[in-house]
């Protein structure tokens, strides 16, 4: 290991022990966003250098020392950054279990986010974003019913982890799947106090699933959206005990099938940023970051040239890759802050907006203090901001957004449903 990726590697092991130690105590949203971010942008390109997947793209596209010379950097400043910010709340001594006392709001916000679930798919494409965030709100109404004295409303809790499962095997998509039961977790955790033992050997059980999880994805889709009209679940099991037994069998390397680690290391597409910019396209200059914006403050309606999802003009313009249409890349914050301000500017940008989010952080955190339901709402508002993939036109649309409606439905419920988040709370 050269001196930079030694560096980040000890990074992201004392972020891994800090997260550890602070689940159970506290919610450590921007930990674990920092630490995904981590694994994915150091971790999983350590090993792709490593041992080279030999994979026609998905590579390393510069050498070991100009990627980790930039990347750890501007990881160190993001990090210390997010560290330095969340660390008043981690101190702070939130008494969660006083959302025993707000079941009856729990279930009547699980019952708007089961609602806006079940019309979503009827409403115009202006309002899909609106009810996406909205059917969300189920997760929230299940994490306040988890607290509650009644153990009949606690089992909603782990009726939304089944629900998740069950949307996951019927759409064959397991991102929310796997962000949620991470979300749950940690007030799984904050509510029964586990040991750090016990919380380790629940990583590695996590750790070894999402490997096999990955070993089966491609094989379990193609049967899904081709129509498959059997019993998913049993599908699903069988393919899964097949990996187990038979280690990568199931996946189809002949025909472009990749490895667990590809999936892991987002370094492949910053690296093809560094190698593409400036060499074949110039700096963009801030023009990415002001587009995501003004994309998040304005309504399409009011900017109708508004940045789409998906990042495939992103991707195509900072990589200098080819990308079809109905493939979905990001080419990551930290990739897009290099392709705008090159190494220096790249590593100040990225304190910059590890300084932006934990001041949005305080600022909600001030909000659950007091009022200790809002605490039930911060996975959503931070359910784009944590992927480590994803650039910065998503994760501020999405931060904004939600903010807007789960704010809006605070003000709403207080001013005109008379409902009291008042109950006294204490360091």
């Amino acid at each position: 290991m050269g001196g930079w990726t030694l560096i980040g590697c000890i990074a992201v092991i004392f972020l891994g022990i800090l997260f550890v130690k602070r689940l159970g105590q506290s919610v450590p949203i921007l930990e674990l966003m920092t630490l995904i971010a981590g694994l994915q942008w150091i971790i999983g390109p350590i090993i792709e250098y490593s041992s080279p997947s030999g994979h026609y793209k998905y590579f390393m596209y510069v050498d070991q020392e100009t990627y980790m010379g930039f990347v750890v950097p501007a990881y160190l400043a993001f990090m210390f950054v997010i560290l330095y910010g969340v660390k008043k709340s981690a101190r702070f001594k939130v008494p969660i279990s006083h959302l025993e006392h707000y079941s009856q709001y729990g279930l009547i916000i699980f019952g708007i986010g089961v609602f806006f679930d079940l019309i979503g798919g009827f409403l115009p494409g202006a309002l899909g974003f609106f009810a996406f965030i909205l059917s969300n709100f189920k997760f929230a109404g299940a994490i306040i019913l988890f607290f509650s004295k009644d153990p009949l409303l606690k089992k909603i809790f782990y009726g939304a982890i089944a629900y998740l499962f069950v949307i996951a095997l019927a759409k064959a998509l397991f991102h929310d799947l796997i962000l949620w039961s991470v979300f749950f977790y940690m007030f799984w955790a904050i509510k029964n106090k586990p040991s750090i033992s016990f919380i380790l050997i629940t990583f590695l059980i996590a750790a070894l699933s999402l490997a096999t999880l990955q070993t089966i994805k491609t094989a379990y889709r193609s049967q899904v959206w081709q129509g498959y009209s059997g019993n998913k679940i049993e599908l699903f099991v069988t393919l899964m005990a097949e990996s187990f037994v038979m280690g990568n069998a199931t996946e189809e390397a002949d025909q472009g099938e990749i490895g667990t680690n590809v999936r892991l290391n987002q370094g492949w597409i910053i690296s093809a940023v560094i190698n593409n910019i400036p060499k074949y396209e110039p700096f963009f200059n801030g023009e990415t970051i002001k587009t995501a914006v003004y994309s998040s403050l304005l309504p399409r309606f009011l900017n109708p040239n508004k940045a789409e999802a998906g990042g495939q003009d992103n991707f195509r313009t900072f990589t200098g890759l080819s990308l079809s249409d109905g493939t979905s890349m990001g080419i990551s914050i930290i990739g897009e802050a290099y392709g705008n301000f090159g190494k220096t500017g790249g590593i100040i940008f990225m304190g910059l907006w590890g300084f932006f989010l934990v001041k949005v952080w305080s600022k909600l955190f001030k909000i659950v203090l007091n009022n200790i339901v809002f605490i039930s709402f911060l996975p959503l508002a931070f359910l784009q901001v944590i992927k480590a993939e994803t650039e910065l036109v998503v994760v501020l649309n999405h931060l904004i957004k939600s903010l807007i409606v789960i704010l809006f439905f605070f003000w709403y419920a207080k001013n005109y449903l008379n409902w009291n988040f008042s109950h006294e709370t204490k360091r």
